[in-house]
C-alpha cells in the first residue's frame, strides 16, 4: 500500500498555489514563486484576491468581446429538437435573431430581404419562419413602420441586458411554446 498522505506531484502546467498553516494559525497561500501572502483578512474573515501567476505568465484575456445573451437552454433545445414543428429555416432565423438583435427590448430592424441575404434564404421563407416563431412566441411584434413589422426576441426565451431590464421586459410577454401551435382556420358562416 502507498502512503495516503504523500503530496501529489505538481505538474508544470499547474498554477494553483499550496496552502500552508503556520504555527500562529494564519492561513497563507504559497505560489510557485515562493512568496507567502495572506489568503484571508483575519479581521473581517474576507477572502483576499490572490495572484497565482508567475511573473512572466499573463492572465487569460477574453478576446471574444461583445455582449452576451441570456438564453433559456430548455426552450432553445426544444426548438432545435426533431419533430417539434420548427423547420431548419425557423432555426436559422431564430439563431440570426439571437445573434443580431440589439441589446435590451429593441427590435431587430432588418427586412426579410436583408435577413434572407444573410442566411441565403428567400424573403418568403424568412417571412414564413418569422410567422412560425411569432406563433410560438419566440419572436414578438415590436413596432410597425408603414406596412413593415419589426420583431424582437421574447425576453422569456432570450434577453440581452441586465436581469432588472429583463424582468421589466417579460412582465406582459407571453410564454413561448413548443411545438409550434397549429393554425386554426376560420370557418365560413
Amino acid at each position: 500500500m502507498g502512503n495516503d498522505h504523500a503530496p501529489a506531484p505538481e505538474s508544470s502546467a499547474t498554477t494553483v498555489g499550496r496552502t500552508s498553516f503556520p504555527s500562529r494559525g494564519k492561513v497563507k497561500v504559497r505560489s510557485r514563486m515562493g512568496r507567502a501572502r495572506p489568503a484571508v483578512n483575519t479581521g473581517t474573515g474576507e477572502h483576499l484576491q490572490l495572484e497565482l501567476l508567475d511573473k512572466d505568465e499573463k492572465p487569460y484575456a477574453w478576446s471574444g468581446g461583445g455582449r452576451h445573451v441570456n438564453v433559456s437552454k430548455r426552450l432553445a433545445a426544444a426548438v432545435w429538437a426533431k419533430d417539434r414543428g420548427y423547420t431548419k429555416n425557423d432555426k436559422l432565423v431564430y439563431g440570426h435573431s439571437l445573434f443580431n438583435s440589439p441589446p435590451g427590448d429593441e427590435p431587430l430592424r432588418e427586412s426579410f430581404r436583408q435577413i434572407g441575404i444573410a442566411l441565403e434564404l428567400r424573403p418568403n421563407a424568412v417571412s414564413s419562419s418569422v410567422g412560425n416563431l411569432h406563433k410560438g412566441g419566440f419572436l414578438l411584434e415590436a413596432e410597425r413602420v408603414g406596412k413593415v413589422t419589426f420583431y424582437k426576441l421574447n425576453g422569456r426565451a432570450a434577453y440581452d441586458g441586465s436581469a432588472k431590464q429583463q424582468h421589466r421586459a417579460i412582465e406582459h410577454a407571453r410564454h413561448p411554446v413548443v411545438p409550434v401551435p397549429s393554425e386554426t382556420k376560420k370557418e365560413a358562416m
